[in-house]
């Protein structure tokens, strides 16, 4: 495991809270906005944005 590797893998529970909390972020700011909000169908569209995010990142 070279320093690289040790230093994502220290980072590795970071990051996940950090997706967490993106996800908890929009869903409050949908909440807000839409007062009829479907909280199932709001985190599904949500994680669609940043998986769709994500391929697009992993292209570049």
């Amino acid at each position: 495991m070279n320093a690289q590797d040790k230093e994502l893998a220290q980072l590795h529970d970071t990051i996940v809270d950090d997706v967490k909390d993106l996800v908890d972020k929009y869903m409050s700011i949908v909440g807000w906005d839409v007062p009829e909000n479907n909280e199932d169908e709001a985190r599904k569209k949500i994680l669609k944005i940043i998986k769709e995010t994500i391929i697009k990142l992993e292209k570049k």
